[in-house]
């Protein structure tokens, strides 16, 4: 990956004096999916204040960072500006040994959070808001006994992607969750997904036939247009997970998907292993670290 150019700030629009500032810029939100923060600081003297605004954006896709300090005059905004920018490379991809340990340190906590909640409604009702909880709330648990917090979700990557499936696809899908080493804890994000499961029940009576009996079927689609659920357990290629607002409008509940050939018929899926901050480059911080 090439080194980060610096972007175009556009400090003619004096973005940075309003409150909040208006970041992240354009020409950052032009390479995908981010998050930022920001902090200000202020200098006061006997004719005016000089203000420092510090902002950060984690480009949620790589897991690059760049940072930004804008310092200001109070009283001559546009003549007095100065920027300066710092790009940090995304962090090394984990290693196989890596991503173990990350799972025994979080994952067998997040499914087990996750089932806790079943028959709840958690937040607003939405997907997305279930998994931010449980990262959320263990992230408190971990730092608050001093251990290294698992990295929050940023938008809808929540980790180290393990696994990308897209259906329909030239080879087949079978056998990829074994593959891939899908466990408890990881985290599920779909999109456009389609999949289709036949069911087979007890055995009914044939209707005006006597003694004649067939086996019950049922036939489920499940359509989804974007959707986050918890890993809570695998066998074959059936992921059984537990979701909010899926297969319980606005409440969470357990649901089983099948990535076979014949059961994902059309979309994408992404598995994520949650990994610690470190791992996941450290937080997103804007505090500007002088050389």
């Amino acid at each position: 990956m090439s080194p980060q150019k610096d972007f175009d700030l556009a400090l003619s629009t004096k973005w940075f004096t309003k409150n909040p500032p208006s970041f992240p810029l354009p020409s950052m939100k032009a390479l995908g999916p981010c998050t930022s923060t920001y902090t200000w600081t202020y200098e006061q003297d006997f004719s005016d204040t000089t203000k420092t605004l510090t902002c950060a954006v984690l480009f949620t896709d790589t897991k690059a960072i760049t940072k930004v300090r804008v310092t200001w005059k109070r009283s001559d905004p546009l003549g007095t500006v100065t920027a300066e920018q710092k790009h940090y490379p995304p962090p090394l991809s984990p290693s196989e040994d890596d991503l173990d340990k990350a799972h025994k340190q979080y994952g067998e906590n997040i499914a087990s959070w996750a089932e806790d909640t079943v028959g709840t409604t958690i937040g607003d009702g939405e997907c997305w808001t279930l998994i931010q909880r449980a990262l959320a709330d263990l992230a408190a648990a971990y730092t608050k006994y001093g251990k290294e917090p698992p990295l929050l979700s940023q938008g809808r990557t929540h980790g180290h992607p393990i696994l990308t499936l897209i259906a329909p696809s030239v080879g087949s899908n079978a056998g990829l969750l074994q593959l891939a080493d899908i466990r408890r804890g990881d985290i599920m994000e779909l999109k456009s997904a389609h999949f289709h499961t036949i069911t087979e029940e007890a055995p009914e009576r044939v209707s005006g036939q006597w003694g004649k009996w067939q086996k019950g079927a049922g036939e489920k689609n499940v359509r989804l247009s974007h959707h986050t659920a918890v890993v809570v357990g695998v066998e074959g290629d059936r992921v059984r997970v537990v979701e909010q607002n899926g297969c319980v409008v606005g409440g969470v509940g357990v649901e089983v998907y099948d990535f076979g050939d014949e059961g994902m018929r059309r979309g994408e899926v992404v598995v994520f292993r949650v990994v610690g901050e470190k791992m996941g480059g450290g937080g997103l911080s804007a505090e500007w670290e002088d050389e």
